[in-house]
């Protein structure tokens, strides 16, 4: 027997991204972070910023710093270097859908 929460993931949509980030440190600007990916269609921005930037956020050693994820021009997350995001904004998704992750570094 399927999980429901599964099942209502299952029958979402799934829609096409354009992602691309900041690099983090000279060695990182060697290549086009620019990618694109599909998935499921979801409505909760820190689901979305979460799937999104598993696996594709740089990771950086220390404390302090994050990502901010935009979708369309809108910040809808912030993501920590754990991997777990917080809500900033509403996702509203377009016929092309373009994400960008801003590197925020630690601040002493």
């Amino acid at each position: 027997m399927m999980k429901l929460e599964f099942a209502f993931l299952k029958s979402r949509p799934r829609i096409k991204f354009t992602l691309d980030r900041d690099s983090v440190c000279a060695g990182d600007d060697c290549e086009s972070h620019e990618t694109s990916v599909e998935t499921y269609s979801f409505t909760d921005p820190v689901v979305l910023a979460e799937e999104l930037g598993s696996g594709y956020l740089a990771s950086v050693a220390g404390y302090g710093h994050w990502w901010e994820c935009t979708l369309n021009g809108t910040v809808i997350a912030k993501v920590f270097p754990n991997g777990k995001a917080e809500k900033v904004g509403e996702v509203n998704y377009l016929d092309e859908n373009v994400v960008y992750f801003r590197y925020h570094s630690a601040r002493f």
